[in-house]
């Protein structure tokens, strides 16, 4: 049995049940014997708990016995009676006379030759056994732990509680275990010997205690999303857990993600939760593989499973309700495995004809009861050559699902091209097209360009166009592009797309303007009628060299309102759109506007799609959300659109180097600086800015200022040489600024905010606007700084970007700090500290703390700001609940704690914070910023 027990001595998730039990073994003295019964689902820990029961400690100073049913089903007493003989030897230097006496009389009963046994004495137990437990427990309680008592023999049942019925009156607790589900071997005996137990449930761990189990088991730490997949996988099993980490183990570093997790075949896992049951009833493992495979499609229901395991309705259901009973299926109408990771081992160990058979026989019954997406999903699991008249939209189904593979996908569109009308090629034309490229590019951009000249449809040829550009600009330029140019020329010459080629050389491979061509892209009065692809640049290009807000979202806007077709026609429009929409403070519109013309990215061609995703990434970052950027740009790192990408994939790192940095992860922003070889000094483009400000970053934090300053100057330089007049990325906006006045370049650090003020002010942005006046404020300082940073909280109030109000009042404390006004500077930087933990923005806010434990030696303070930073998270937790009123029994039994231990908490936090008692809570919640400071937990 794998425990959940950790490497140093604690036990994961068993607190709460293991503190009812040793407060029942300290009441004992007063209630004699108790009894209390933990169950729950197969390895999930009850050997463990029992175990940690009987681990002495200071919370129990008692003594146990514990005995494995199973090895002794038939001699409990005498086990019972060995273990409380050694226990006498163990603690014979502290045993009275008393104690030895009666275990002299124990060992006569039972030595070597002795006519009598102890299982047979008449009134169940050994002379002298009832006399060693009274000794036993004269000074101390005793514990008895019966792990799987439901497997011990009816006799020795008997025995067992006709000895504990002689021994009610002593401080006994009797802790037994029983296998949730499984019928035991003597049923009214065990009643008998159970009745009036105190039943426990013993639960999977919580996500937290999961993400604790893992580091204590590889030591160390992994991405909230790798956790949070492992809890929801497993379903907080202890034995899962353990066997997920040992998979981990296995796995490449590269190769470890939440989608290889959740796609992770275990074999171990089935023999270990479906073995025993299946011992108990042999159809369970056919019925538990029935339900992987009917939940495929969505939901199972019992009648469904019956015709899949080929067993009667009748004993299914009996089989159902021993898989509940066992806690490994859901107790609905609807009927599914409660463990993930199972269904996935469930599913690997069957063999492909036994799969392909089930999901066929599914498929069939689908469609005879809901004809649909369900029977799609089925064929997409199976591997079977189709040979049934299957429909076109059913076959169409199939090939979208994320499950199917890139040549069954190819088989599926194929089969529905063939056996469809003329309105189905149509249908499937161009995904049949993006399924070739997806299993051979080169043999598939040639046959998209074959299909293109063929068809006279003008949809299908906008589409096919947009997916040949999109893989073209996948790859690096070469012959075989010119080539496929080429082809497309003379497909396309005297249609309405004519001009395609030649607009795709223009525009089709960047996604940002090239400096000597700017002028052919910026808007002209009288300008109409453009296509969305000349619209888009030219937003693009008046945003990122001209700096001209006002025109960029204008055009910016005009491509939008194009639909979706228009805008893939040609790859950069959509995404340089909506850049242009993030990069002026608009990104809740952006994001609006990409649902309303494609609500799944799936849809996207794959270029497409990763340009969306990291200009979405930065949408987040501008709004603070710095959790919502990593997780896509990780997901997105893992999953890189193709070669030729290499701009991509810098602008990529650089911004999730920033991301990482403002959440406090300088050694994680190194180690993918260095690992995506940026840590040097590659060779930038005007436009890139992310990766050298993440370098500077990094170097002035380690205190290299000039190295640092020469980073933020060839940013500059750059820019200025290619003549762009812009305000930068939003990593730049946020902190190059500051950064270069830091570094001692103040004159570019003034002019660039000022640049950045003025393209701010037509964008007609609160956010853009608040973010430059804090830059131009923080820069200028004294009284005038001031009143901008003031201006832009103003700006800030209401609008729910808490960052930004966490950087803006981060400012405000300095500046005022450098006023004297040291009791407002505490508050600003209090509530910045505060807001900052909120959005996990750990490097401002242990900023801001550094700056509130300097300024709390110049200002004479109540409570001690370094206290507050000293608490433990208990001391916290349990202070926060005393403040808001509630007493020491009230935070006690809500946190499943002792009143002692609340007490010992609170004079702890009391003496830290330099208060006597609750008397002076007012100095807390009366004094600026301490409550922001104490709930923000930094």
């Amino acid at each position: 049995m794998l425990d959940t027990r950790t490497r140093h001595g604690g036990i994961v998730n068993r607190t709460e049940l293991l503190t009812r039990l040793l407060s029942a073994s300290r009441h004992s003295r007063r209630t004699g014997l108790t009894c209390h019964v933990v169950t729950g689902e197969p390895k999930v820990g009850r050997t463990s708990l029992l175990a940690s029961v009987c681990r002495p400690s200071r919370a129990h100073a008692g003594r146990a016995a514990h005995i494995a049913c199973s090895r002794h089903a038939n001699r409990l007493v005498a086990a019972l009676s060995d273990t409380l003989l050694h226990l006498s030897v163990v603690h014979r230097p502290t045993e009275t006379a008393e104690v030895e006496r009666a275990a002299a009389r124990l060992r006569a009963g039972v030595r070597p030759g002795s006519t009598r046994s102890r299982e047979s004495t008449e009134d169940g137990g050994p002379a002298g056994l009832q006399d060693l437990m009274e000794a036993l427990t004269r000074d101390a309680p005793l514990v008895i732990t019966l792990d799987d008592v439901d497997q011990a023999g009816p006799a020795s049942l008997l025995r067992l509680r006709s000895v504990l019925r002689d021994v009610a009156h002593l401080p006994i607790t009797l802790v037994a275990s029983t296998r949730s589900g499984e019928p035991p071997v003597a049923p009214a005996e065990l009643a008998d010997l159970l009745v009036g137990a105190h039943p426990l449930t013993l639960s999977g761990l919580s996500a937290r205690e999961t993400g604790a189990l893992v580091h204590e088991r590889l030591g160390r730490r992994f991405d909230a999303d790798l956790v949070a997949t492992c809890h929801r996988i497993t379903a907080g099993n202890p034995f899962m857990v353990g066997a997920v980490c040992d998979w981990i183990r296995a796995q490449a570093p590269s190769a470890l993600s939440p989608s290889a997790l959740r796609n992770a075949v275990i074999p171990s896992i089935v023999e270990a939760m479906i073995g025993r049951a299946n011992r108990v009833d042999p159809r369970a493992r056919g019925v538990a593989e029935a339900i992987v495979v009917a939940t495929t499609s969505g939901e199972a229901d019992p009648a469904l499973v019956a015709s899949l395991s080929g067993t009667p309705l009748e004993d299914t259901l009996a089989t159902l309700d021993l898989l509940v009973r066992m806690r490994l299926v859901t107790d609905d109408h609807t009927v599914a495995l409660r463990h993930p990771l199972l269904s996935t081992a469930l599913l690997g160990s069957m063999t492909v004809m036994s799969c392909n058979a089930a999901h066929l026989a599914a498929a069939f019954l689908h469609r005879r009861r809901d004809p649909g997406q369900r029977p799609a999903r089925h064929l997409t699991a199976s591997t079977v050559p189709l040979d049934a008249p299957w429909s076109v939209t059913e076959m169409i189904t199939a090939a979208r699902s994320p499950a199917t593979t890139a040549q069954d996908r190819v088989r599926y569109l194929e089969y529905a091209a063939r056996t469809g009308d003329e309105g189905s090629w149509s249908r499937v034309a161009s995904e049949l097209a993006a399924a070739r490229i997806a299993l051979d590019r080169r043999t598939g951009l040639h046959a998209a360009v074959e299909t293109l000249g063929r068809t006279a449809d003008t949809t299908v040829r906008r589409r096919l166009l947009a997916l040949i550009g999109a893989t073209l600009c996948e790859g690096d330029r070469s012959d075989d592009e010119r080539a496929v140019l080429e082809a497309v020329r003379v497909a396309v010459t005297g249609t309405e797309q004519q001009d395609w080629p030649r607009t795709f050389l223009t525009h089709g491979r960047s996604m940002a303007p090239t400096p000597s061509a700017s002028g052919d892209t910026v808007r002209t009065t009288g300008d109409t009628g453009r296509t969305p692809v000349v619209a888009a640049m030219g937003a693009l290009s008046a945003h990122l060299l001209h700096g001209n807000a006002q025109t960029a979202l204008t055009d910016a806007r005009e491509a939008l309102d194009h639909d979706l077709d228009d805008l893939l026609l040609h790859p950069p429009a959509l995404p340089a759109a909506l850049s242009v929409l993030i990069g002026s403070g608009h990104h809740e519109e952006a994001f609006a506007r990409r649902r309303a013309l494609v609500d799944d990215l799936d849809r996207l061609p794959r270029w497409v799609r990763a340009e969306v995703e990291l200009t979405e990434a930065a949408g987040h970052y501008t709004a603070g959300d710095l959790s919502a950027a990593r997780h896509i740009l990780t997901d997105r790192l893992s999953d890189p659109p193709g070669t030729g990408r290499g701009r991509f994939r810098r602008r990529l790192v650089g911004l999730l180097a920033n991301v990482h940095l403002d959440l406090g992860e300088p050694d994680t922003a190194e180690a993918l600086l260095r690992r995506h070889q940026h840590d040097g000094h590659g060779p930038p483009e005007w436009y890139d800015a992310d990766v050298p400000l993440a370098r500077a970053r990094l170097r002035v934090a380690a205190g290299d200022l000039n190295d640092g300053a020469e980073e933020l100057r060839g940013i500059v330089r750059r820019r200025e040489a290619a003549g762009a007049s812009g305000p930068g990325t939003s990593c730049w906006r946020s902190e190059g600024a500051l950064l270069l006045a830091r570094t001692g370049a103040r004159d570019e650090a003034l002019r660039d905010a000022r640049r950045h003020l003025d393209f701010a002010e037509g964008t007609g942005s609160p956010l853009e606007h608040a973010r430059a006046l804090r830059v131009w404020g923080t820069l200028t300082g004294g009284p005038t700084g001031l009143d901008l940073l003031t201006s832009a909280t103003d700006l800030l109030r209401g609008s729910g970007h808490d960052l930004e109000t966490a950087r803006t009042s981060a400012e405000t404390g300095t500046v005022l700090t450098r006023l004297g006004r040291h009791t407002e500077a505490v508050a600003a930087l209090s509530r910045a500290a505060g807001l900052a933990a909120g959005q996990g923005a750990r490097d401002l806010a242990d900023r801001a703390r550094l700056q509130l434990v300097a300024l709390e030696r110049r200002t004479p303070q109540d409570v001690s700001v370094q206290g507050i930073l000293a608490l433990t998270p208990r001391e916290r937790e349990i202070l926060i609940d005393a403040l808001l009123g509630q007493p020491n029994k009230t935070i006690a039994d809500n946190r499943h704690i002792t009143r002692r231990t609340v007490e010992l908490h609170l004079s702890s936090a009391y003496r830290k914070l330099g208060i006597s008692g609750r008397g002076e809570f007012g100095k807390i919640l009366g004094s600026p910023g301490k409550w922001e400071i104490l709930v923000g937990g930094t």
